[in-house]
């Protein structure tokens, strides 16, 4: 457990409807252990705006160090990593 602040941010992406809520948890996971935890799936949604074999899932994530508190640099550098993997591993695209 860590004394230092957690910041948590929620992230949706778009994929293929094969693609499973699990294979996002393993991308995220597999970022940055020392800093990444407790990925959540909040939603998963097809339809409206959303491309014909594609689904939405949006994930929540709280990033913390054990170390530090991490700033706004930090921050922003966790949540591309986070993004680049996993749309290089599932092919997904986050959805803005």
């Amino acid at each position: 457990f860590s004394d230092y602040q957690k910041s948590e941010r929620d992230f949706a992406f778009i994929v293929n409807k094969d693609v499973n809520a699990q294979d996002l948890i393993n991308a995220v996971s597999s970022v940055d252990r020392d800093l990444v935890s407790n990925i959540k799936v909040f939603d998963v949604y097809e339809g409206d705006n959303i491309p014909e074999n594609q689904k939405s899932i949006a994930i929540s994530v709280t990033i913390q160090s054990s170390e530090k508190t991490l700033n706004e640099t930090d921050l922003e550098k966790i949540n591309n990593s986070i993004i680049q993997s996993v749309e290089n591993k599932t092919g997904a695209k986050i959805r803005s």
